[in-house]
């Protein structure tokens, strides 16, 4: 019993927070900048906000940026009279078709919303490419001998394909077909942004009342129920507590969720600066970012027996 109550003190402090700061209230939350103001629509609602935004990308760039797409016209009509070999005439000129690249929206809370979108998503992104970028430049080797394949790194001289090191020629149609998948996911899920996707209190057919909610990201891939992990796993009291009020126990689980998904945002902003060091290390100093500083990039068995893996011709 004793061991439940530090969690269910940990909960009490945000059970007296509203759902939903006003927009504009935010004289309790400080500014991480001391000189610059919290930017209003930072009111803590969102995981992972620390009212950082220096540069006012959400109302700044709420409408987006407008970039023409050049293209040709083409026209059909009928050819003039006496010209009995031809039956049409086309006609094609130089014309440009406008996109908008950003929210496109005068709501600052869907703008806010659009960007943390973006941000979670490349967020993800990031993660992958920070695991991924330094195990192609340990593993390749080894797998390209144990396959009998050809080493693709030649190419950049050990150095992960990217756009300063090059070489992603090699890999064109991986990367084709990486666009494809992604495209197919973004069109799958379009209709899932703020402001479409409904939400709010529902029972399930057993009586339970339920949240369904929306947050930015959310694709409906969960193989593993992460996201839903901290609010199952309930101390005894929290879960005595729940059972007798619902209420409390949709808290608990908005509260939880809220505290995953700032893991997952905060891991991926710093995954995101990561993969930019790598590429800026790479670029400047010409060398595989493992061998830079190899001791972040050793398997711990060979860090405890050197050699004792060299055999095996991954490590």
């Amino acid at each position: 019993m004793l061991a439940a109550v530090p969690a269910l003190n940990a909960f009490q402090a945000p059970r007296a927070m509203p759902v939903r700061m006003q927009m504009g209230d935010t004289a309790k939350l400080e500014s991480p900048i001391p000189w610059m103001p919290r930017p209003a629509y930072l009111d803590g609602t969102l995981a992972g906000d620390v009212g950082l935004d220096p540069l006012n990308l959400v109302t700044k760039y709420s409408q987006g940026v407008k970039v023409t797409v050049p293209g040709m016209e083409t026209t059909l009509r009928a050819a003039p009279e006496g010209l009995t070999s031809v039956k049409k005439v086309v006609d094609q000129k130089l014309t440009g078709v406008e996109i908008t690249l950003g929210p496109n929206t005068d709501d600052t809370q869907r703008s806010l919303m659009w960007y943390r979108e973006a941000e979670i998503k490349h967020a993800r992104l990031a993660m992958l490419a920070a695991a991924g970028w330094p195990l192609s430049e340990m593993w390749h080797g080894g797998l390209s001998n144990l396959l009998g394949l050809p080493y693709a790194l030649d190419v950049t001289q050990g150095r992960s394909l990217s756009v300063l090191n090059g070489g992603l020629g090699e890999v064109a149609p991986f990367l084709l077909l990486t666009l494809l998948g992604c495209a197919v996911v973004e069109c799958k899920t379009l209709d899932q942004v703020y402001g479409l996707t409904a939400t709010g209190k529902t029972m399930k057919k057993d009586g339970t009342v339920v949240m369904k909610s929306y947050v930015p990201g959310d694709c409906g891939f969960d193989p593993l129920g992460l996201y839903g992990a901290l609010g199952a796993n309930m101390p005894m009291m929290v879960q005595l507590q729940a059972e007798a009020d619902p209420e409390y126990a949709l808290r608990w689980v908005e509260y939880q969720r809220k505290q995953m998904e700032t893991a997952e945002i905060k891991n991926g902003r710093l995954a995101m600066l990561a993969i930019t060091g790598f590429a800026f290390q790479e670029a400047f100093w010409g060398t595989p970012v493992v061998d830079q500083t190899p001791i972040f990039f050793t398997f711990f068995g060979e860090v405890l027996a050197p050699g004792s893996f060299a055999s095996l011709g991954l490590f």
